[in-house]
């Protein structure tokens, strides 16, 4: 069943709002927040990166409400094709520098020496980005592509691509959450959390980023195994993974606690 007029209106808004608050929030975690923060260099720009990845993947957010208010995808083939690549480049990008952000928590964990040094990673940065546009090249070279199922937004037509399906949700996606994984259950298992907010933060980035990514992922798994799901299922799961940085500053916020709390102790 076509998406009733209401149901449009709705998630045109849903897609409007989320996308206008993810971009504030990151906004203000990027250019305010994060740069205030007393921690080292090398640290600090994991973060933004991770932070602009985030805001990357919502920029083309305000496509999907403007589609879903006029019922249609409106913006032509070569926007749609834009629309593929940057819906792959983007998410991959981020899960990889969030992967990245908890191996740099880790690292300064065991060695706390590494706060005083200008630890540079600007080689890991760029070959997250990297990973990022292979992906995205990917979806455009190796697969087909055209309007998802509600038909507001563009994706890989992921049953005529089965192998790209796999490969893209092992390695784009996979091997990136693994590791994130990974980092996060050794900061927690060597007691590594307690009094690191940063850590605490980057553990909890893990956590969300991973709920709202997998709404998406499961939701397409599911049409893929045969299931039948109305287009109002299946757009929503895009609005919630696309509004990932809504929820961001809350997961930052005990870290500005501590580290005001610092600022007064001293």
């Amino acid at each position: 069943m076509p998406l009733t007029l209401n149901e449009h209106y709705t998630a045109s808004a849903a897609c409007f709002i989320g996308g206008t608050l993810s971009v504030v929030t990151q906004l203000w975690l990027l250019f305010d927040f994060l740069p205030m923060l007393r921690v080292s260099k090398g640290l600090k720009s994991l973060h933004q990166h991770l932070t602009l990845a985030n805001l990357f993947v919502v920029l083309f957010f305000f496509m999907g409400a403007i589609s879903h208010f006029e019922q249609r995808w409106i913006f032509g083939d070569t926007m749609c094709k834009f629309y593929v690549f940057w819906c792959k480049f983007t998410p991959v990008a981020s899960m990889t520098l969030l992967a990245l952000c908890l191996y740099g928590e880790y690292q300064h964990a065991l060695n706390p020496s590494l706060e005083k040094k200008n630890v540079s990673y600007t080689i890991p940065l760029c070959m997250a980005w990297a990973y990022g546009l292979l992906w995205g090249s990917l979806a455009l070279t190796t697969s087909e592509y055209g309007q998802e199922p509600a038909g507001f937004t563009c994706t890989v037509i992921w049953y005529k691509v089965q192998s790209f399906t796999n490969y893209l949700t092992i390695l784009g996606f996979g091997t990136p959450s693994l590791l994130a994984f990974y980092y996060s259950f050794n900061l927690w298992h060597k007691g590594f959390l307690i009094d690191n907010p940063m850590a605490q933060a980057a553990v909890g980035l893990m956590i969300s980023m991973t709920a709202q990514f997998s709404a998406y992922a499961g939701c397409y798994m599911m049409v893929l195994a045969g299931h039948h799901l109305s287009l109002y299922a299946i757009a929503f799961p895009q609005i919630w993974t696309k509004s990932v940085g809504v929820v961001h500053p809350f997961i930052y916020s005990h870290v500005f606690a501590s580290d005001s709390t610092n600022e007064k102790e001293e």
